[in-house]
């Protein structure tokens, strides 16, 4: 059965970690085995995303092949969920409000324990995971989600962890999604 797509929007306030976490997030849920198919974007002018090849990564993240790619008119139409790492960019969150997306956004580091709770409880088969991932978010969001976590006090002093930490919570997130599949 072909899944529809699930679009994911990256808007991050900072335009680094947002190019870096959608190339991460996209590769981590790159599955043939996925429950949802995701289409991962970010919010971001193509020409920040070229300067991505620049940014001192760690050998394990520069590894990745997933590129990162700009969201289109029609992949903001279609998001189901917006998240960030670092925290949201609000102005680009107000912009997406005022052009009628209510995807429900969300800090993916905070996010991923909640979901990852949710897929521990037993989901019937007869319910879409996009559905579920977007109910959660709804709810996490709804509760007052978090500002801050050690992944991002780990990026304010420099620590090159925190890459590492980035690619931790995606693989978290895919398997959480992977779950809900089994």
């Amino acid at each position: 059965m072909e899944l529809e797509p699930f679009v994911i929007l990256v808007a991050d306030r900072d335009a680094t970690v947002g190019v870096i976490s959608s190339m991460l997030l996209s590769s981590a849920l790159a599955s043939e085995f996925s429950a949802i198919q995701a289409k991962v974007r970010v919010l971001v002018a193509p020409e920040i995303i070229a300067l991505s090849d620049e940014i001192e990564l760690p050998e394990e993240v520069r590894k990745i092949e997933e590129q990162a790619l700009g969201a289109t008119r029609a992949d903001v139409a279609d998001a189901r969920l917006i998240v960030a790492f670092s925290g949201l960019d609000v102005q680009k969150l107000q912009e997406l409000r005022e052009l009628g997306i209510a995807a429900p956004a969300v800090n993916l580091c905070q996010f991923v324990d909640n979901l990852d709770g949710l897929t521990h409880t037993s989901l019937s088969t007869q319910i879409n995971a996009g559905d579920v991932i977007v109910g959660a978010a709804l709810q996490f969001g709804f509760s007052g989600g978090s500002s801050t976590c050690n992944i991002c006090e780990a990026k304010e002093h420099g620590n090159m962890n925190y890459w590492i930490s980035i690619a931790d919570t995606c693989s978290r997130f895919a398997q959480s999604v992977q779950k809900m599949r089994s």
